[in-house]
């Protein structure tokens, strides 16, 4: 239980670390950042307003994105690289939600905690739990493979419960997409 609690505090401590480099590069690059941002804002509204959007094809769009990204972190996994890869997805989510946070606050005031709620809330209940499956396994394998060290060895052991896990991924993460493609764009309209 130890070594549970351990990575759970390291993982904390990671994401709440990039998560304050996000926030320092997105005020450091305040004043080209900013800009952008107003127009990339500005866009995403006139698209929300717009009433023939093209759901259908934005969620094709994320469909793939989502996919694309979980395949990647699921194969590497399986390498030696896999957990550092899985350590910097979890930089880069940090990252990523400092930088949005920082931006939306400098465009909106302070309903850019709002708008950054609004475009995060309703998948990441499906998300969280997705990205949770894929982080454990792809440290039970790193932990399997360093102990045993055989490929072989870890396919007849964790191969059956991988495929079953695999399908849980998928179904946490297709109605993530779903309420990312149609339920944000509502509630953005709503708010903004």
């Amino acid at each position: 239980m130890d070594r549970k609690k351990r990575f759970i505090q390291t993982a904390v401590v990671v994401f709440a670390a990039f998560l304050i480099v996000g926030t320092v590069a997105a005020n450091l690059s305040k004043s080209h950042g900013q800009d952008g941002w107003q127009l990339y804002f500005s866009q995403l509204g006139e698209a929300l307003n717009q009433k023939d959007f093209a759901r259908e094809s934005y969620f094709f769009y994320v469909l793939r994105l989502r996919l694309t990204e979980t395949a990647a972190l699921w194969l590497l996994s399986m390498t030696a690289f896999g957990a550092v890869s899985l350590w910097a997805a979890l930089a880069w989510l940090g990252f990523a939600c400092g930088v949005r946070i920082s931006l939306g606050t400098m465009v909106f005031g302070r309903s850019g905690i709002l708008y950054f709620l609004c475009s995060i809330f309703p998948q990441a209940v499906f998300y969280v739990p997705a990205v949770l499956l894929l982080g454990i396994r792809g440290f039970q394998i790193y932990s399997f493979m360093k102990n045993q060290k055989s490929w072989g060895q870890y396919r007849r052991i964790r191969m059956g419960k991988d495929m079953l896990l695999l399908i849980i991924l998928l179904l946490c993460l297709l109605p993530g997409i779903i309420c990312e493609c149609y339920i944000n764009p509502l509630l953005l309209r709503v708010f903004f």
